[in-house]
């Protein structure tokens, strides 16, 4: 595994430090839990290693999923894995509150 250290900052303000990126897993010697993402995915901010240009910047990715958060012995530490919400998936689930929220205004059960 790289020396090279990452951040991952959620949209509240959450920060998980001195990640360690192993594939599309990322390492953290501290424990991480689902819970600590929950509600938190609508902006998050990656940042790597600082290169020569002074610029650690990975991405600002909107609307994104946890797909795997665990201890890993293998890895050494908690791993998680996340990714980017299909455009397809964010208009189903927003279709889906449009219409429990239509229901809940109209005093319908689905």
């Amino acid at each position: 595994m790289a020396n090279e250290m990452y951040k991952v900052k959620l949209s509240d303000g959450t920060e998980l430090k001195n990640l360690e990126l192993n594939g599309n897993n990322f390492v953290s010697q501290s424990e991480v839990t689902p819970e600590m993402f929950a509600g938190k995915m609508a902006h998050v901010t990656i940042t790597g290693p600082e290169g020569a240009d002074g610029a650690g910047l990975l991405g600002e990715h909107e609307h994104m999923e946890l797909i795997r958060c665990q201890k890993d012995d293998a890895l050494g530490g908690w791993a998680f894995v996340l990714r980017d919400i299909p455009a397809e998936k964010l208009e189903k689930l927003k279709t889906r509150g449009d219409i429990e929220y239509l229901a809940m205004m109209m005093d319908v059960d689905l």
